[in-house]
């Protein structure tokens, strides 16, 4: 039985696994833009139903998109401890030591107070948050670090779940209602300006923009789903071969995993940065 340190400090095995464990860090530090998008698409649904020429001067943040915005910092929590779980892990085979996540019940009580994720997942990330107390202590014995990562795999699962549903479901519906309602208000405008020529030429350029950036940010929810899942599936592999496996076997399937989710980032970066 070859335990997983030795793995992930093996001569065949530290690029692929810092690899895998980098994108996983950068797929998940991708996903605040489009957290931080879900109020900014509601604050401009809300901008929808003002008329054109207003200059309304009022505050365009209703109350119902600042209770969006608190979700969203809640699952910015959320995934900063998903982060600085495999921040860990590499920190391990790299230093033998980390202090990822010396925050992680600070991030793990304000994801539980406004992420809106259930209660399995909220009992899974304190499990994470667990794990990674204890690896910041001095006293941590690297000897556990196989029995770990297995004890906290199906939590990472369960967590990546939860954000996955968050983006797939909740965050697709609300780009979904701002395009429709977009698309309203410029169909209402031209037809209380009916043979407005040049009026109708600059909305439709506009609308074509408009209509690019939608289908940007909704190409990037599905590819932030699909490279959590992706995740999932890696991690899986990691925890499953933790106690025991010719370490380029385990280079093999890591390099692939971690391949995938660079392959999904264009389309994240793409919509947001």
């Amino acid at each position: 039985m070859v335990p997983l340190l030795a793995l992930l400090v093996s001569c065949n095995t530290p690029d692929s696994v810092a690899r895998f464990c980098s994108s996983a860090v950068s797929t998940l530090g991708s996903g605040d833009a489009l957290f931080d998008d879900m109020k900014a698409s509601c604050i401009r649904e809300a901008q929808t139903r003002e008329s054109f020429g207003t200059f309304a001067l009022t505050d365009p943040d209703p109350a119902v998109c600042d209770d969006i915005g608190k979700q969203a910092e809640g699952l910015k929590a959320a995934s900063k401890v998903l982060l600085d779980y495999f921040k860990a892990l590499n920190d391990l085979a790299s230093f033998g030591a980390s202090k990822a996540g010396d925050d992680a019940k600070e991030l793990v009580a304000k994801a539980s107070a406004q992420s809106k994720l259930s209660a399995d997942r909220q009992t899974a990330m304190a499990s994470i948050a667990g794990f990674l107390t204890r690896v910041a202590t001095s006293g941590y014995q690297q000897r556990q670090l196989a029995d770990d990562v297995v004890r906290v795999h199906k939590d990472i699962q369960v967590s990546l779940d939860g954000l996955g549903e968050v983006v797939g479901v909740a965050y697709l519906h609300q780009l979904q209602n701002e395009e429709q309602k977009t698309a309203t208000r410029y169909n209402e405008f031209l037809l209380q300006h009916q043979g407005a020529a040049d009026a109708a030429l600059i909305l439709d350029a506009r609308w074509q923009n408009d209509r690019a950036n939608f289908a940007a940010r909704q190409k990037a929810a599905l590819a932030y789903k699909a490279a959590l899942e992706t995740l999932a599936k890696g991690n899986e592999e990691l925890a499953a071969h933790a106690r025991g496996f010719k370490a380029k076997d385990l280079a093999g399937l890591l390099s692939s995993y971690a391949a995938q989710l660079d392959s999904l980032a264009p389309a994240i970066r793409k919509a947001y940065f």
